[in-house]
């Protein structure tokens, strides 16, 4: 699997994916409910909006070259 690089901006409003390949993405809460899907594709990182959400756990899932990746974020 490549590189991935999952971190939040200064004032905590984005949500920062970092990896040189595509891929897509589910943000679901502890719950699991769904709340943001997404992809990347020919850009170097992609932002997701996190302003909206409350402070809280949720489940980030990445799926890249033919792997699924979770990541357990606290926001």
């Amino acid at each position: 699997m490549q590189k991935i690089s999952i971190y939040t901006n200064a004032s905590h409003t984005l949500l920062i994916i970092d990896t040189p390949v595509e891929l897509k993405f589910e943000l679901r809460d502890n719950n699991g409910k769904l709340l943001v899907t997404g992809n990347k594709l020919n850009q170097p990182s992609i932002a997701v909006n996190i302003q909206r959400l409350t402070k809280g756990a949720y489940l980030l899932t990445i799926f890249m070259e033919g792997e699924t990746l979770q990541k357990k974020l606290d926001l």
